[in-house]
């Protein structure tokens, strides 16, 4: 298949290997040989077993291991699994090429995490990692841990080769705020509609909402980065009123790929986008906007009534530099999104599950479960979630009033420090938590937590890998960002919609782009 060939191709490269190493597993039925169920429970395994791990899923690569006696999340699972845990946590930057030197040496380590699909996709290629298909079933409340979009992205070529790393977060750093204090003055509402926004920024940028009587004010400012993409800057959440998105954002409806980029909805998002630039109602700064601490520094002079920013800027340490830059701290407050004309009501689309947990081929069937075993502990033992999540009983958090406290914010710098280590262990943590944040301010977490209603399914168009032959897919993805980009700045007249389709299938051969697409979601399962 092609994808298969791909991966040959690109991992052969980067691991220098002259033979392939040995091949994965098969599909035969498994049983576990363990005196005990294969559910995390205390004293189930009789024989101790050594696991190494090879951990740059940890949240602070800096941090050093510290000893085995001072290290109380290695001792838990330890002792819980009856195992001896060698961790080796690789240097930022440099874990693909320690990675590969220990493959290259026959040295694969036990577990392995994995910060991208492509990458879980090329070793089980290769050989190097094992089919988790004949265990999983024995782990129910593993698989109910995580959702089946996440479960998707760890299936290839129809096994599923890896469990999910760790939650992203979700919810928080695409919210949308509106200067409340400037709507109470304007005797506006909060808007609810993608109309209704743009009266909002409308008199945002006309009616002097500061009453400093100077035209200094505007309704909306976005931005794209450096390369020209309008994702994560604001734009592409104007886009979500309207179902739509630029690259990648491929649905699959009816088996049939929905690229949203093209869509004729999308020519509706850009002609709303126009309709904002025409009345100058967006800060005309936003060419310049290609970095998220630009687009903060333009929150805190507090000439802006509507923004896409990180609901954290509710935060006392965002609000004092509101202070200290403009003079004031203005009444921010975060709201639903806009309910667009096709019932879409969007923050943002889940991230797409591209980190794992993989597993050595090389190990056997009752290592195999051992680690499961211990990552179904890590995942889903409710009393051992905090010691994970949060850290150390009694210093990064505790039970107060009854209830689990994070108190992690309030620890000192030094202790902080002493302690950094436990990061290694935070991958557990669920991505809708928001004790494990740590909010000093409940609006942040009353933000966070209303967000999550409206964060949609990931898009399955982030499970594509490149096509190795397809020569002209920079050059066609740098044209559709230009080209969205003069559609709604008006550069590019709306009327040419016609002519930008035909001269991606005439100049930049969006067929064969389609025809890769379709491919691999018929290798996923996706398309029949």
């Amino acid at each position: 298949m092609q994808r298969k060939k791909i991966s040959f191709a690109i991992l052969s490269v980067i691991l220098g290997l002259g033979t392939l190493l040995s091949g994965c597993g098969g599909n035969e039925e498994v049983t576990s040989t363990t005196s005990g169920n294969s559910q995390g429970q205390s004293g189930q395994f009789e024989s101790k077993m050594k696991i190494s791990m090879f951990n740059q899923g940890t949240f602070n690569a800096a941090a050093p291991i510290p000893p085995r006696d001072e290290d109380i999340q290695r001792q838990m699972l330890e002792k819980e699994m009856n195992i001896d845990l060698d961790m080796v946590i690789p240097q930022a930057g440099q874990a693909t090429t320690k990675l590969n030197t220990l493959i290259a040496g026959g040295d694969i380590p036990d577990l392995i995490f994995l910060k991208s699909r492509a990458d879980l996709a090329q070793y089980y290629d290769q050989g190097v990692l094992a089919d988790l298909t004949p265990y999983l079933d024995q782990f129910p409340e593993l698989q109910k841990r995580f959702g089946s979009d996440s479960w998707e992205a760890m299936s290839y070529q129809g096994k599923t080769i890896g469990v999910p790393g760790y939650d992203n977060v979700n919810g928080i750093s695409r919210s949308f705020f509106i200067r409340n204090d400037w709507l109470k003055k304007l005797n506006l509402k909060v808007p609810t509609t993608p109309d209704e926004l743009f009266e909002v920024m409308k008199a945002f940028t006309e009616k002097d909402p500061d009453g400093n009587g100077k035209n200094d004010t505007y309704g909306f400012i976005g931005g794209m980065n450096k390369e020209g993409n309008l994702q994560t800057y604001g734009f592409d959440s104007l886009m979500w009123m309207f179902g739509v998105n630029p690259p990648s954002a491929i649905e699959v409806k009816d088996n049939e790929p929905i690229f949203l980029f093209i869509d004729p909805k999308m020519k509706e998002a850009l002609a709303y986008i126009n309709k904002m630039m025409t009345a100058k109602v967006v800060d005309p700064d936003w060419v310049t906007m290609n970095s998220p601490d630009l687009l903060d520094q333009k929150m805190f002079k507090g000439k802006v009534g509507f923004m896409i920013r990180d609901a954290r800027r509710l935060e006392p340490d965002y609000q004092q530099k509101m202070k200290e830059i403009s003079g004031e701290v203005p009444e921010w407050i975060v709201i639903p999104p806009m309910k667009g004309p096709y019932g879409d009501q969007i923050v943002e689309r889940k991230s797409f599950q591209g980190n794992s947990w993989a597993i050595s081929a090389k190990a056997d069937k009752d290592k195999i479960i051992r680690i499961l075993s211990m990552l179904n502990y890590l995942f889903t033992d409710e009393e051992a979630y905090p010691n994970f999540a949060y850290g150390i009983k009694g210093i990064h958090w505790d039970v107060v009033d009854g209830k689990i406290k994070n108190k992690t914010s309030e620890l000192s710098k030094e202790m902080k420090e002493k302690y950094l280590w436990v990061d290694h262990y935070r991958m557990p943590r669920r991505g809708d938590d928001a004790e494990y944040f740590s909010f000093q301010n409940p609006k942040t977490a009353e933000a966070f937590k209303n967000n999550q209603q409206y964060v949609g399914p990931t898009l399955p168009g982030n499970l594509l890998t490149p096509d190795p032959s397809d020569t002209l897919d920079a050059d066609r993805q740098r044209f559709i960002n230009e080209s969205l980009v003069k559609f709604m700045t008006g550069k590019e007249p709306l009327s040419n919609w016609d002519n930008f389709l035909q001269t991606l299938d005439t100049k930049f051969d969006m067929q064969k782009y389609k025809e890769t697409a379709i491919q691999q979601f018929k290798e996923a399962g996706l398309i029949k």
